[in-house]
């Protein structure tokens, strides 16, 4: 039995259907092939084919995944270049969001949505790259640890298909939206009680703040004044016979 449960031959046909709905899909020059197609070119029956993939949306995402793995080991020589946690997933979040649309059957992939990011072999996947860092980045205090580590997993397949769909698709909107967007929300938060510590700091900082402006206005008045009455005395000493 392999690890999805299958026997030899088993996952055998699988593994061929899929390197056959590859080669379809190259000769084809498109994700939507027939499963008839990828059948005949496994040399299986349809429904061989269709009981080992599950389908045509499950076809993709095995081709993509299938495709994915030359991203996969260049995202790992990325992130073992960058000494920093949010470096290494910044990194690759930019190179994700510029390599991976090349492909047509990731792009297909990821256009399923929801169904694609929780996909388990995807998230097993991401695992298996951003899984040791976002761990290395808890146990240094610098990663939320309110938040499963799947939970964090789903919200960084999302956060790489928006960057990846985004019409600029740049290197520079990518890690602006890593900045923005996705290193806050997986930063550890405040815990109800440190907010409202900090929201009383806060408060007294702001009525310090309006004291110290109202105390310099004050003070900025009564140089006026001061300097009015010098003119006026000066004015007057001048007038004198």
């Amino acid at each position: 039995m392999d690890e999805y449960g299958r026997n030899g031959d088993d996952a055998s046909s699988r593994e061929r259907l899929i390197h056959a709905a590859d080669e379809e899909m190259r000769a084809q020059h498109t994700a939507a092939v027939t499963m008839a197609a990828v059948a005949a070119r496994a040399g299986v029956s349809r429904a061989t084919a269709f009981r080992q993939l599950g389908g045509s949306r499950e076809m993709v995402v095995q081709v993509g995944l299938l495709r994915a793995q030359r991203h996969i080991e260049r995202a790992r020589e990325r992130m073992a270049a960058q000494d920093d946690v949010f470096a290494k997933m910044e990194d690759v979040m930019a190179y994700n969001a510029r390599e991976l649309p090349e492909d047509p059957v990731i792009v297909a992939m990821m256009a399923q949505h929801s169904a694609s990011v929780r996909h388990p072999d995807i998230q097993a996947v991401t695992t298996t790259v951003s899984g040791p860092v976002l761990l290395e980045g808890q146990q240094s205090g610098l990663i939320r640890t309110d938040v499963s580590m799947p939970e964090l997993i789903d919200f960084l397949i999302e956060q790489t298909y928006l960057a990846a769909e985004d019409p600029q698709r740049s290197e520079e909107a990518a890690r602006l939206r890593f900045r923005r967007f996705v290193a806050p929300a997986i930063r550890p938060q405040p815990t109800p009680s440190e907010s409202a510590t900090i929201a009383a700091e806060l408060d007294q900082a702001l009525t310090a703040a309006t004291d110290a402006v109202a105390a310099a206005k004050r003070a900025a008045g009564r140089l006026r004044n001061g300097a009015v009455k010098a003119a006026d005395r000066s004015g007057d000493r001048q007038g004198c016979p």
